[in-house]
């Protein structure tokens, strides 16, 4: 009986030596996590690591490249918007034009006369006077009546040869003679009439 049961726990202990030396040939029992398999499943999970690692790389390095060339064209753009409405600026600043005051008369019309006597011809006049500065029309409105009556003076002692010949001259020089008139009448300090247009200015 001792023998047997000898025998058995040899053929068991052989048995037991076969299937180690079967398994380690054919990979064994825990062959599919040591062995070819195994290898290949550390390779694609190494892979995967890998692969992972490279997308969070790829991402980091785009968001970077992506926020500094932002960044530039942020600073670029700020400043030729700034350059576009620096030159609008000037442009306005030229192109403004300057306020300008005028006081406006009402139409003289009258004979022009010869020696006294009427020729059948007339003057038709629209005078603006040109205001150094906007409040001098009301010191005008006070002595309105006076600039009108040496206006009228002036037109008044002109002859049909002053409007036949060299008409542009005695243009010119009635346009004085009504600034040196209606300036007299102005307060000093208040202002003065810089200049005499006629909008309208007819004989016949």
């Amino acid at each position: 009986m001792a023998e047997d049961e000898e025998k058995k726990e040899e053929l068991s202990t052989d048995e037991a030596a076969e299937l180690e030396r079967l398994l380690d040939d054919t990979g064994g029992g825990e062959a599919p996590a040591g062995g070819l398999k195994g290898k290949l499943q550390k390779i694609l999970a190494n892979k995967m690591l890998l692969m992972i690692f490279g997308g969070v790389l790829i991402l980091i390095i785009g968001a970077g490249v992506f926020f500094l060339t932002s960044d530039k064209e942020a600073e670029v753009v700020p400043v030729e918007e700034q350059a576009v409405e620096e030159e609008v600026k000037e442009d306005e600043e030229e192109f403004k034009v300057k306020k300008v005051n005028i006081y406006k008369l009402e139409p003289f019309f009258l004979p022009i006369l010869d020696n006294g006597k009427e020729t059948g011809q007339y003057i038709s006049v629209s005078a603006n006077l040109l205001l150094s500065n906007a409040v001098l029309d009301q010191d005008l409105n006070k002595v309105l009546p006076l600039v009108r009556k040496n206006i009228y003076n002036i037109l008044r002692r002109k002859r049909p040869a002053d409007f036949n010949l060299k008409r542009a001259r005695t243009e010119e020089r009635i346009k004085q003679e009504i600034l040196t008139a209606s300036n007299a009448l102005l307060l000093s300090g208040t202002g003065t009439i810089t200049d005499v247009f006629f909008s309208h200015f007819m004989v016949k």
